[in-house]
């Protein structure tokens, strides 16, 4: 009698997930990460807003509990959000102290400045050479909005904050054409830098130097020159307004103690 044989049974393969299986897992997941970065970016925003508008002094410890409390939002999101504030110059971390708003000087301020007007200059001379009518529309259109929007508020010694924004539209239009995403970039980031300066001076009650300065002539005069296509002039007087800027707020610092302590 022969020996029945035995046949081993096949090993079970394991089911690999195919293309389109790992593709699905990779789209839940980041719809399932959307919210988060949405909101993180949201949380980003006001925190930028905040900081350039002076509500957080420099150096003030930014506590993640507080924060998260504050702006309704998870300490995830506030941390992420405080991260990428680093990038901007806005937030500083150490191991040692945390997150805290970024310090302030008189040098770093006149850095910001030279850099402001070496790269500015180069947009506004690119944005008059590449000028068509919709771009002196546009100049056009910012001005006069800004025109019409008081710079203080009514009763009160604090910049206007609508007249702020119109402010930071008005001069990113007139770089807006200069066909650089990065030079773009770079002016936003660079404005909110001299924005928070200037804002700071204010928050420290100081003598309010805006009364003796003419900015609407300042901002009509670069506007004459931007769509009569003259680039030296409108370089010029582009120049003369950041360095008036940056000038008047040291100058404003120098009165008081708390500000010489913060701008050394």
């Amino acid at each position: 009698m022969k020996a029945r044989r035995t046949v081993p049974k096949a090993k079970s393969k394991r089911k690999v997930p195919s293309v389109s299986a790992k593709r699905a897992r990779r789209a839940s997941h980041s719809l399932n990460a959307s919210p988060f970065k949405s909101l993180t970016a949201s949380v980003a925003k006001a925190l930028q807003s905040d900081l350039v508008t002076a509500r957080y002094l420099p150096g003030t410890k930014l506590r993640i509990a507080q924060l998260s409390e504050h702006y309704g939002v998870s300490p995830g999101a506030v941390r992420e959000a405080l991260s990428r504030l680093i990038s901007e110059g806005l937030v500083e971390f150490t191991e040692q102290r945390g997150f805290r708003a970024a310090p302030v000087s008189k040098a770093a301020l006149m850095d910001i400045t030279r850099t402001r007007v070496l790269l500015d200059i180069h947009a506004l001379r690119e944005s008059i050479r590449n000028a068509d009518v919709n771009w002196e529309a546009d100049v056009l259109a910012s001005h006069h909005r800004l025109t019409k929007c008081p710079l203080l508020k009514p009763g009160s010694r604090r910049v206007n904050d609508e007249w702020v924004g119109l402010h930071r539209d008005f001069h990113r239009t007139l770089i807006a054409g200069c066909g650089s995403e990065w030079l773009v970039r770079f002016h936003d980031l660079l404005f909110d830098q001299t924005e928070r300066y200037r804002q700071l001076s204010t928050a420290y009650e100081q003598i309010d130097r805006a009364r003796t300065r003419d900015t609407p002539g300042e901002h009509a005069a670069i506007v004459r020159a931007a769509v009569a296509r003259d680039a030296k002039t409108a370089a010029r007087l582009l120049e003369q307004h950041y360095v008036t800027t940056a000038t008047l707020v040291i100058d404003s610092q120098s009165q008081s103690a708390l500000a010489e302590e913060q701008l050394a």
